[in-house]
């Protein structure tokens, strides 16, 4: 199976094909899209709290404006449309199939998350991607928070319609001589992640149809002036969402199965464990969500029972991070840019696992809860765990995609300038938060520690914007001008282990 360099088709051909390779490419081009709007956003907060007073940013609405798009464009539209577009182009692949099992359906999907996109971002809702009521009931700005609900109710059916999607292709459609114990691991992944969204999103759709039912004033679920409860918004919120942390993050661990066992030059160290851990996170993932609420009321037997339910996913976490060790032990290790971003995503996962143990404890919960620890814990998680896996992972793809190689010392500069960004601001916001400082504000007492670690963070912040520009800068010449491919094997690994899925048993 040689890569043999092909004249580029018309854009509208890919447009409006619903193969799975061209579906996974138009996510992956609207996912990287949105993943530079939103790291802009990123920058511009992070300059503002370069220092106290107002930088340029005029007031609150407008930062948490800013706030809110921000976090809902990097997780809703880029994580969860990159991981559709590995997903779309490799699992049928992987499993031996021609496309995807709905392949109209499977376009349909994709096509929803541009109009959502446009939502999102023209109506600039104000109230952070949580909506917390009874703020976004009573006093959020009618056009832009109506837009963000239907935004994120047409990325919901998105997400539930390719779910569907992935749970047949790789349940129903693998190549009869594959059993269930045969399909790679990363398949496995997106097998785990798509049925915790067919379980987890219909929950907040029906969130959001109660709130916007709530705006209207026809309702009044969550508004305290009309008998509701804010705190039933949360349960609903958070059942959803600290799943749809494994959601983000099962997928990304996938894409690493599939780097190192190959840039070490060794199989696996336990397929099974994998698989094991996969189906472990997506069930104690349901487990834990109200450990994100200890300080709302609950009985300490409620908190009790959170607390160990999250503390189950530490050793499923732990599972994968010792897979990954044992399979790069003794391993004739290559550390190209794939495996340089997939050791750096294990390592900065390591830390932020360790920053969740401190989230789950009571009375540590107590000590940090709504400060900048929780800032970067999560965003460790996200981007030193998800974003370092799937960059890693866009690397990898990138010679089998284009048939062209990248340039190697450019992406090698990419991740060493990221990962040291990465540390300088989300290791700083821990400090921060054990300073004291609260988050989602953006102006801040004239406190010299809190001035110190607020300009570390941003000028980690802006190092690692820097780095994307340079990543960009690589991928667009790379695709047209890159030396080109022309191998099963671009890096030159050898071994009959390194030839991805040509072998009849999918693990060689």
């Amino acid at each position: 199976m040689t890569l043999e360099m092909q004249r580029p088709r018309p854009v509208w051909q890919i447009m409006f094909s619903t193969h799975h390779t061209d579906v996974g490419l138009l996510y992956l081009i609207t996912s990287l899209a949105f993943l530079f709007l939103g790291g802009a956003l990123a920058l511009a907060i992070r300059v503002e709290l370069f220092l106290p007073g107002s930088q340029f940013i005029a007031d609150s609405m407008t930062f948490n404006r800013i706030f809110t798009v921000h976090g809902t464009t990097l997780i809703f539209l880029f994580i969860l449309p990159f991981a559709s577009a590995v997903g779309n182009y490799f699992v049928p692949i992987m499993v031996r199939y021609k496309d995807m099992a709905y392949p109209k359906l499977n376009a349909i999907a994709f096509w929803m998350i541009p109009p959502s996109g446009a939502l999102i971002w023209l109506g600039f809702a104000d109230f952070t991607w949580y909506a917390t009521p009874p703020y976004s009931i009573i006093s959020a700005p009618g056009p832009a928070a109506d837009m963000w609900i239907f935004g994120l109710k047409i990325l919901g059916i998105s997400s539930v319609l390719g779910a569907i999607n992935f749970v047949v292709t790789i349940m129903k459609c693998k190549h009869p001589d594959m059993s269930l114990g045969q399909v790679p691991l990363l398949a496995w992944s997106f097998l785990s992640s798509s049925l915790i969204i067919l379980v987890a999103i219909p929950t907040f759709a029906a969130a959001l149809l109660m709130l916007l039912t709530d705006r209207l004033g026809v309702s009044g679920f969550f508004n305290p002036a009309m008998g509701g409860d804010p705190i039933a918004y949360a349960h609903l919120f958070w059942f959803t969402f600290h799943p749809e942390v494994y959601v983000l993050v099962i997928p990304a661990i996938g894409m690493m199965y599939e780097i190192i066992p190959r840039f070490s030059r060794k199989p696996i160290f336990s397929y099974n464990s994998g698989v094991f851990a996969f189906v472990l996170l997506a069930i104690v993932g349901f487990s834990s969500w109200a450990h994100h609420m200890y300080a709302t009321g609950m009985s300490f037997t409620e908190k009790t029972v959170f607390m160990v339910g999250t503390l189950a996913a530490v050793p499923a976490s732990a599972m994968h991070v010792f897979n990954f060790l044992a399979t790069m032990w003794n391993g004739r290790i290559r550390f190209a840019t794939p495996m340089m971003w997939s050791v750096g995503g294990i390592a900065l996962f390591f830390s932020a696992g360790a920053g969740g143990v401190v989230n789950a404890a009571m009375p540590l919960d107590f000590t940090t809860h709504d400060t900048y620890w929780v800032v970067g814990h999560f965003h460790l998680f996200v981007m030193g765990t998800i974003a370092f896996g799937s960059i890693g992972y866009l690397y990898y793809m990138f010679p089998y995609v284009t048939g062209r190689m990248y340039h190697e010392k450019m992406g090698q500069a990419h991740f060493v300038m990221s990962f040291i960004g990465a540390v300088l601001v989300f290791y700083t916001q821990h400090v921060l938060g054990l300073y004291g400082m609260p988050r989602r504000v953006y102006d801040y007492p004239a406190i010299p520690e809190w001035i110190a670690m607020n300009q570390i963070a941003t000028v980690g912040a802006m190092l690692i914007g820097v780095s994307m520009v340079l990543f960009l800068a690589n991928m667009i010449h790379s695709s047209a001008k890159g030396r080109p491919a022309g191998m099963d094997d671009p890096w030159k690994l050898g071994g009959k282990y390194y030839y991805p899925y040509q072998n009849k048993n999918p693990q060689h």
